[in-house]
């Protein structure tokens, strides 16, 4: 059976480290943007139909947190968030892989 606690937290660390090598995280994990801002286009166009603004990744990685610091979560919350991380962690890796992110 897939423990998908512990691979949130994987999957949480990967994520936060990318975003912050794109600007959209500080280095404390919080937003580097502001909430009622748009994300960076490239963000925005890796993302595109996963997460459409900063509140919604906000509250993606609030739960991901969630579930790697061991605080309870509903099963239905857990698996989303397992399905949705893996989707957009997916997503941002193969924009990078394919040159899209820009330094």
């Amino acid at each position: 059976m897939i423990d998908r606690r512990a691979e949130l937290g994987h999957w949480i660390g990967r994520l936060e480290t990318i975003l912050i090598s794109r600007g959209v995280l500080r280095e404390d994990g919080e937003l580097a943007i502001q909430v009622g801002s748009q994300l960076p286009k490239d963000i925005e166009d890796a993302l595109d139909g996963f997460i459409e603004n900063p509140i919604e990744l906000v509250g993606l990685l609030k739960i991901c947190r969630d579930a790697r610091d061991g605080r309870p979560l509903s099963p239905a919350v857990l698996m989303a968030a397992h399905l949705m991380t893996r989707e957009v962690l997916q997503a941002l890796q193969d924009s990078e892989a394919v040159g899209d992110f820009r330094s």
